[in-house]
């Protein structure tokens, strides 16, 4: 009998040992998860914000505590969309940080083609590349805007505000983008490969409204904000009505040319009988 107590007690420790070196499973939270900094960005996926908004305030923490495979699929089970994943990594603590914008395409060198017996041939010339310059026109103050080329986010700056106050509270006054006496902004300057490429700006207006004149029950005096605009690349989550029709231009460069976009911002006062203003974007390009 004393034998096998022993015997007993020696695989009791052993399934202890194996069970405690087992994987965590791909749903429960890491470590890394209950950071506050991931905590945040998880609830703004949990609550519905578009992409565009997470990638805004992804861009105000600035860093991420290292994340695992397992992280990963948590996150994306839960909602977050890959490309704030892939920022999220970007800016992981003690990695160094991608750009906002894009790098300048590096020029391409052909590597000499070498056959015994036949001379090398010479290389070739590098390519050359071509660049677009956006400058924005501003006659009235903003709180964001993005520049978008073929369709991919390139350059922005500002804050899509999201949110509405408990009652009785008031919400923090969103902040406009420079100087009132500094109408232009040069936003975007960038190589391209040589070719066509649609250029798109888009803008917000952000304001904070209540409903002082709805005082139902548990909701007096709750502030919300407004973002009114132009997006510069189509999001299908955007309500009909609530921002201004997307407009682009096309700039076509051929090596070593230049294309400068000015995008003027517009607004038009809503009519008699009242209404939310209505915001475009128009555009001008010159290429040298």
């Amino acid at each position: 009998m004393k034998l096998n107590a022993r015997i007993l007690v020696a695989i009791a420790a052993l399934l202890i040992g194996m069970m405690s070196t087992l994987p965590a499973q791909a749903g429960d939270p890491q470590p890394s998860l209950e950071d506050s900094r991931v905590a945040e960005v998880l609830a703004m996926a949990e609550g519905g914000l578009s992409q565009y908004v997470i990638q805004s305030k992804v861009e105000d923490i600035g860093s991420f505590p290292e994340l695992s495979g397992t992280d990963l699929v948590f996150l994306k089970e839960h909602g977050v969309p890959d490309s704030v994943l892939i920022r999220m990594i970007e800016l992981e603590e003690g990695s160094t940080p991608a750009p906002a914008v894009a790098p300048p395409v590096a020029p391409v060198v052909a590597a000499p083609v070498v056959v015994p017996g036949v001379a090398a041939t010479p290389p070739e010339v590098e390519q050359e590349t071509a660049s677009i310059e956006v400058v924005i026109e501003r006659p009235f103050m903003i709180t964001y805007y993005e520049v978008a080329i073929d369709d991919e986010v390139l350059a922005h700056r500002g804050k899509l505000w999201e949110g509405i106050s408990e009652p009785g509270h008031i919400l923090k006054r969103p902040s406009k983008i420079g100087r009132r006496k500094d109408t232009t902004l040069d936003a975007l300057d960038i190589d391209v490969t040589p070719g066509p490429h649609e250029v798109a700006v888009g803008f917000a207006v952000t304001w904070v409204e209540d409903d002082s004149n709805d005082n139902g029950w548990g909701k007096y005096n709750q502030e919300f904000y407004v973002n009114r605009g132009v997006r510069a690349v189509a999001d299908d989550d955007d309500h009909e009505g609530e921002w201004g029709k997307r407009a682009a231009i096309t700039c076509d460069v051929q090596p070593g040319q230049t294309c400068v976009v000015t995008a003027t911002l517009e607004k038009r006062a809503p009519s008699a009988l009242g209404g939310l203003p209505i915001y475009s974007v128009s555009y001008q390009t010159k290429v040298d």
